[in-house]
């Protein structure tokens, strides 16, 4: 069996060193921000144009005892105690400056962070749930950012989970979906890796480029053999899928009597099964239509004549395509071993 080295680090780039032991994105080195006392007496930054709109909890109209300023000048009105119960770094940031005795002139703090990665780090760190208004990008750079503000391996996680676990009402982005199995599988959050396995059956892993980003950003060629494992295991498995409509039954003597004829509309269910099954989590109410073999403007994927199917039993192959589905597998197959990080395919 081969294993699986989630969280096995960033980027391939960096070579082959990784401490295998480390389940969490270790950061190369920064250079430390002036803590808040430091900038007391520091000169301001020259604000630049930006069209980045400061939302709630960090706006003027918000609660707040002083401002963070990003790198174009743009402020967050942050309230300090929510933040140095958040991270140990904001707890020796503000270890040293006196509370603000004035609500009209409240001291500012700079940071060499643009605006979008300065509201992913407050909104982090920061006792509210709105991760969900953070995109793909702004959690790279804030992954890439976690050792510099200390932010606890807990907290990341939650936030990754919540993007990961986004509902798409309809396909997602291909680069969308690919960076947050990527992001997950590099920070090591198994059940994450998992769950978002199943978004990425319409992904072109025959495009190089594709392959190419997703190992830099996982830090691993693991996800992708991964994601290659699971699609062996999903095409052998629509055999299944196919024995559920029992055709060798229903198959009228014209389409069944010679193997070429019979073998032909079997490889036709097998594209529409293949098909029908790329959805991430997919539902059968109806046999023929979730196969399109009849649909409801009669218009079929797979054509036959009256005769194949006419006395079949509806409501009985639809429950064994229902069943069938529910054995397909639509997430990489992951069994933990003792290690906290070495995670196996069940083959």
């Amino acid at each position: 069996m081969e294993a699986l080295g989630i969280g096995e680090g960033r980027s391939i780039e960096q070579g082959s060193g990784v401490d295998p032991a480390i389940t969490t994105l270790q950061a190369a080195p920064v250079k430390r921000p002036l803590s808040a006392y430091e900038q007391m007496e520091d000169v301001t930054p020259n604000p630049s144009p930006s069209l980045f709109v400061v939302p709630p909890p960090f706006d003027e109209s918000s609660s707040g005892d002083c401002y963070f300023v990003s790198s174009e000048g743009i402020r967050f009105k942050v309230l300090r105690h929510s933040l140095i119960h958040a991270t140990r770094y904001f707890e020796d940031f503000f270890q040293d400056v006196p509370p603000s005795t004035s609500h009209n002139d409240l001291p500012s703090f700079y940071f060499d962070e643009k605006a979008s990665t300065l509201h992913s780090l407050l909104v982090v760190l920061y006792p509210v749930h709105t991760e969900e208004f953070i995109d793909v990008q702004s959690m790279l750079e804030l992954i890439e950012r976690q050792e510099k503000y200390a932010i606890p391996d807990s907290t990341m996680m939650h936030a990754v989970s919540v993007i990961v676990g986004r509902s798409y009402a309809g396909p997602a982005p291909v680069d969308d979906v690919m960076d947050v199995y990527a992001i997950a599988w590099s920070s090591g959050y198994r059940n994450e890796v998992k769950h978002f396995s199943r978004f990425m059956h319409r992904v072109d892993l025959t495009d190089q480029s594709i392959v190419d980003r997703l190992i830099r950003i996982s830090g691993s060629t693991k996800s992708y053999t991964a994601l290659m494992e699971l699609r062996r295991e999903r095409e052998a498995a629509l055999d299944g899928i196919i024995e559920a409509l029992e055709p060798k039954k229903h198959f009228c003597l014209s389409h069944s009597s010679s193997d070429t004829m019979f073998f032909a509309f079997i490889s036709m269910i097998k594209t529409a099964a293949r098909n029908a099954l790329l959805e991430p989590c997919p539902t059968c109410l109806d046999a023929f239509e979730f196969l399109g073999l009849q649909g409801t403007d009669e218009k079929r994927t797979v054509t036959w004549c009256s005769t194949c199917y006419s006395k079949a039993d509806k409501a009985k192959l639809t429950n064994q395509l229902e069943a069938a589905i529910e054995r397909y597998p639509q997430t990489i197959s992951m069994q933990v071993y003792r290690s906290p990080l070495l995670i196996p395919f069940s083959t």
